[in-house]
């Protein structure tokens, strides 16, 4: 689907945050390895999100909707048979590095295809790390075949720096292991954690689900995770939190309307730990006029540009990777300048995100300056509207879309679609509040 997006003055409604994607891939991989019944509420089932319930349902588990917002998985833990098929992970990096580590425990392996091998994100280090526990892998643009030769349990050393999802993948699958010379596994993390607040996230899902991990990191997050051996899964109840990084892009759009906006965000839960909540802060400390209501589960913003200016920041990216899009169009319409450090990981995601938002902010005429793990935005005056260029990737089709809200001159979107993996309601919910957004025929 193509859009035209027109400039908008300003937004008032409220809406409800979309669910997390983090926590709904997690969710439903933990219930897979439980026995027994588990029900999952509110989750995010687009997107990457099934992609994880495809492969789920690959291996032989059911997974079945018996409300309009809540779903059932019933696990066939410890009869999964060998399968044969090659799993389509498509550009999923969440779907793909977890399953690679679950592939430990299935005889004969897993093999899978996809964008993401196609685009050479980063899951060597990985496969590395999985050979400490005999894990064995055949690796091309795209295919990989992964497999466990031998019952070895040794330590696994595993960089922090390229990936949070490599940790992530490791924490879910060890407490699975069965070792007969001891009863625990220990994950070395050799240098610093990118995105720690993932990870964060991925032990808070593992211990709703009776899973318990010791984790030894120091102020820089290197160190190790301890876990006992032989482990069960526990089947849940879990409801999914709303997403800080979704409602990222809403609370920017309020914030950077020229004339008097309003919109209040709700089913935010505070008490989750999501690194991405720092919007709220950084905006904040911008100058941005928002309200948070924990025991409503709610924020309210006010927008203004004109009454409200904002002022550039640096900003240290590392932990919320997932903010730098947003962030960067932020910039372009404050004070001074805007830096985003700390951002190289962020060129291995969907895109990289860095180059692609440079350029995407330099054709609308903001000038930038692209480093190798830093970009600097400058104060704009006027953007102007263009045809973004998105390369699927739906946090940069979506901070695009804001930015081409309050452009000058009209913008055009094609392949939309692509905000599904995230927030399948983007569009809806930004035409609600007041945004003008038509579809070209």
């Amino acid at each position: 689907m193509k859009l035209k997006i027109i400039p908008t003055t300003k937004l008032k409604g409220e809406i409800i945050a979309p669910p997390s994607k983090s926590y709904s891939h997690r969710a439903f991989i933990a219930s897979s390895l439980a026995k027994g019944v588990s029900i999952i509420k509110n989750p995010l089932i687009s997107g990457d999100v099934e992609v994880t319930i495809d492969i789920i349902k690959s291996l032989g588990h059911r997974i079945s909707r018996v409300s309009e917002d809540t779903y059932m998985v019933k696990s066939n833990i410890g009869t999964i048979k060998p399968i044969k098929s090659i799993l389509d992970c498509k550009n999923s990096g969440t779907s793909i590095r977890i399953f690679c580590a679950l592939a430990m425990l299935i005889d004969g392996g897993l093999s899978f295809s996809g964008e993401f091998l196609k685009r050479k994100r980063p899951i060597i280090p990985l496969l590395n790390a999985l050979k400490f526990i005999g894990g064995n892998y055949d690796l091309s643009e795209d295919f990989l075949r992964i497999k466990r030769k031998g019952k070895k349990c040794n330590t696994i050393e595993i960089p922090g720096n390229k990936s949070s999802q490599f940790v992530s993948a490791l924490l879910m699958m060890c407490p699975l292991l069965n070792c007969k010379k001891i009863n625990s596994i220990t994950i070395k993390i050799t240098s610093p954690i990118v995105s720690y607040p993932y990870v964060k996230i991925t032990l808070n899902v593992l211990d709703s689900f009776g899973i318990n991990i010791q984790e030894i990191l120091d102020d820089k997050k290197v160190g190790k995770y301890v876990i006992t051996c032989g482990q069960n899964y526990r089947a849940q109840t879990f409801e999914i939190p709303g997403d800080f990084s979704s409602t990222s892009f809403i609370i920017a759009a309020a914030i950077l309307s020229p004339e008097d906006s309003l919109i209040v965000i709700r089913n935010l839960n505070f008490d989750k730990p999501q690194g991405d909540r720092k919007i709220i802060e950084v905006l904040q400390r911008m100058g941005a006029k928002i309200e948070v209501f924990k025991d409503k589960n709610s924020i309210s913003i006010k927008g203004n540009i004109n009454k409200y200016p904002l002022t550039g920041l640096a900003i240290d990216i590392e932990d919320t990777p997932d903010l730098f899009p947003i962030l960067s169009v932020v910039g372009a319409f404050a004070k001074g300048k805007t830096e985003l450090y700390n951002a190289s990981s962020i060129r291995g995601k969907e895109s990289d995100r860095l180059s692609l938002v440079a350029q995407g902010l330099s054709k609308m005429g903001v000038k930038v300056k692209e480093e190798e793990d830093k970009l600097t935005v400058y104060h704009c005056d006027q953007l102007e509207g263009f045809d973004i260029n998105h390369e699927n990737d739906h946090r940069v089709a979506m901070a695009f879309t804001i930015a081409a809200l309050f452009a000058r001159t009209p913008s055009q979107i094609s392949d939309i679609e692509v905000v599904k993996d995230s927030y399948p309601n983007f569009i809806e919910d930004i035409k609600k509040l007041g945004a003008i957004v038509e579809k070209i025929e």
